[in-house]
């Protein structure tokens, strides 16, 4: 299939993608990180972006790791993807807020889905996680590859008149 001809979804904080049929997913984590899922057997696809380590919200929201790996997880199984065939890949988790923190939300989120991970068998075959910049990241459904960025540094540019 030509690249130009599969579907292309921007995935913003707190949104789940699960895809059975050729897609682009697109988004750009900075502390957030994001989680893609592919079963290769099935050709099945799907990626989280939380913001926060599992906590407690006054509302149901993605935005939360522990409600964002449920929804992703029951997505894919619903497309018919099995647990044992599943292969995980993590990115984001970046320390943007400050350079000094020991314990940032970007390292909890890593950790949190890791261990996530982890407790439910499902393998992790790559992860590009830290550092103090964001990401860009495109994850291709079809064939589980994942491209990833850094983000550019912003110019200071001037002001429109």
């Amino acid at each position: 299939m030509e690249e130009s001809d599969r579907k292309r979804i921007f995935l913003s904080p707190g949104e789940v993608v699960c895809a059975a049929e050729p897609t682009l997913i697109t988004t750009v984590l900075g502390s957030c990180v994001a989680v893609t899922l592919w079963d290769s057997r099935r050709h099945i696809g799907a990626v989280n972006h939380f913001v926060l380590p599992p906590g407690k919200s006054p509302h149901d929201s993605a935005r939360y790791g522990d409600l964002a790996m449920a929804e992703l997880l029951q997505g894919v199984e619903g497309l018919g993807a099995k647990a044992g065939d599943l292969r995980a890949k993590i990115f984001g988790g970046a320390n943007v807020l400050s350079a000094a923190a020991q314990d940032s939300v970007g390292a909890a989120n890593v950790r949190f889905a890791l261990e996530e991970l982890e407790r439910r068998g499902i393998r992790v075959v790559a992860r590009r996680v830290g550092g103090q910049r964001g990401r860009l990241l495109v994850f291709n459904t079809e064939t589980g590859e994942a491209l990833v960025r850094f983000v550019a540094e912003t110019e200071n540019l001037p002001s429109a008149p």
